[in-house]
């Protein structure tokens, strides 16, 4: 088993119960949410699929056609308002089409539960949360959640959301900071840079320019050349795992899980040997380029060497020994001798 973050999340082998995806224009997260789904039918899972943006016909053509009755859609892309109503649909037995996608505590919401209640081991998918963040942040928010609360070890969810539709909230509370807070792994997608006509001249002359619509290149949604995820996982014990990793579409279908630089071509840092080992005793005089530590001899003399103010010292002792050494007179004065402050020439015979 591959020890990067995103290949054991694709393949289920730890706990993640709710995977929060934010993508951008540049690099959607159909292609996870589909590869997610491609491995649990593999596990023998059951797909319970909400699609707003993506047609059940698109949908289905990325999955094989024998497993296409474990696949369970929610149709909130057809006719999401009821426009069609006169137009006959010719509709399977596991697809449920939504004509109001307001309703969606009635239309969405309730149809989920009970096929999760129906097939136990199954694994919930949204491909993109926005278009009913649009039509209400909060009951968006309580959707999600309630699709949360049914996550077992048996049951996961993953959701996609577009990071670069800003959403104005009335409370204060953006929608994608929330949904964050809800998920225990958040993946955030990057495409890989394009190198352009721009920065080869920023490299020969050092100025940038800026193009204000390049918000598409031609490494977008390009999963040959790949992608990189960006993974918080927030594990049971308490610990988040931080983890970047690339994926690029592989010749099976599936995403093939690389690391990160291998991608970027960017070299991976390497913690410097000396910052590993860590040394009680360090000299800090090592690595210097001049030379302050002593040899043997050069501290012999230093220890033998008398300062100055060491002589001043022993002087002021011998000084003081000698006179406790030698004899002292005392003076004491009789009533003759008194002194008169006011008249110091009081003893004179004038």
């Amino acid at each position: 088993m591959s020890s990067l973050a995103l290949d054991q999340l694709l393949n289920n082998k730890k706990s993640s119960s709710f995977i929060f995806i934010n993508d951008t224009i540049r690099l959607s997260a159909l292609p996870i949410l589909a590869d997610i789904g491609k491995r649990a039918l593999v596990d023998d899972k059951s797909l319970v699929v909400l699609l707003t943006e993506t047609s059940p016909r698109a949908w289905r053509e990325r999955f094989p056609v024998d497993k296409q009755n474990n696949i369970y859609i929610i149709d909130c892309y057809s006719d999401p308002h009821g426009w069609d109503n006169h137009v006959e649909k010719r509709m399977d037995s596991n697809t449920v089409q939504v004509n109001d996608i307001k309703d969606m505590e009635k239309l969405i919401l309730s149809p989920i539960l009970k096929k999760v209640m129906d097939t136990p081991n199954c694994t919930i998918l949204v491909d993109s949360i926005t278009p009913l963040a649009m039509i209400s942040q909060h009951r968006a928010y309580q959707l999600v959640k309630a699709l949360e609360s049914l996550t077992t070890d048996a049951i996961r969810l993953a959701v996609g959301y577009h990071s670069d539709v800003k959403l104005i909230s009335k409370t204060g509370l953006a929608l994608q900071d929330s949904l964050n807070r809800l998920g225990s792994v958040i993946i955030k997608l990057e495409a890989l840079k394009e190198r352009t006509a721009f920065e080869t001249q920023a490299a020969l002359t050092g100025f940038v320019p800026q193009d204000t619509f390049s918000y598409l290149t031609i490494t977008s949604n390009c999963l040959t050349k790949g992608g990189i995820a960006h993974i918080e996982w927030r594990k049971k014990s308490g610990k988040v795992q931080y983890e970047s990793n690339g994926f690029l579409l592989s010749d099976n279908g599936l995403l093939q899980v690389v690391a990160a630089n291998q991608l970027t071509l960017e070299k991976e840092e390497e913690p410097e040997p000396e910052a590993m080992q860590v040394d009680t005793k360090s000299d800090p005089t090592a690595n210097l380029s001049f030379n302050l530590s002593l040899t043997d001899e050069q501290r012999k003399t230093k220890e033998n060497l008398v300062l100055p103010f060491m002589k001043a010292q022993q002087l002021e002792v011998s000084v003081e020994e000698e006179k406790k050494s030698s004899g002292l007179i005392y003076y004491d004065p009789d009533a003759a001798d008194d002194f008169d402050d006011e008249d110091p020439d009081d003893d004179l015979d004038i």
